[in-house]
């Protein structure tokens, strides 16, 4: 079963919940800094773990120090779904754990 997209409301609430993650049209978005490549690479790794997990993915991006990541449902027409959230909340909880700083 697919997921139903979020009213404008509801996103604005997730939203709100999730400092340094924004909006860009109908993908949720947040870069991270890492004090080196090792940390965000394995930020990476941990990532495309809870990915499976949840059986929902985003696009990661790896820099040097940076990882960047877009989140949206494919499933419900590239809306914004809790599931976007959902992987959004737990992927805080990864970086916090690699020592992501703030950009």
């Amino acid at each position: 079963m697919a997921a139903e997209p979020l009213a404008e409301e509801e996103i604005a609430e997730r939203l709100a919940e999730l400092p340094g993650w924004s909006r860009d049209g109908e993908r949720i978005h947040r870069k991270y800094l890492f004090d080196g490549h090792r940390r965000a690479a394995a930020l990476v790794a941990r990532a495309a773990e809870i990915q499976e997990e949840l059986n929902h993915h985003s696009d990661l991006t790896l820099g040097f120090t940076t990882v960047t990541v877009s989140v949206t449902t494919h499933s419900a027409g590239g809306r914004l779904t809790e599931r976007d959230f959902a992987l959004a909340r737990r992927l805080e909880e990864a970086a916090a754990a690699e020592g992501a700083h703030a950009i």
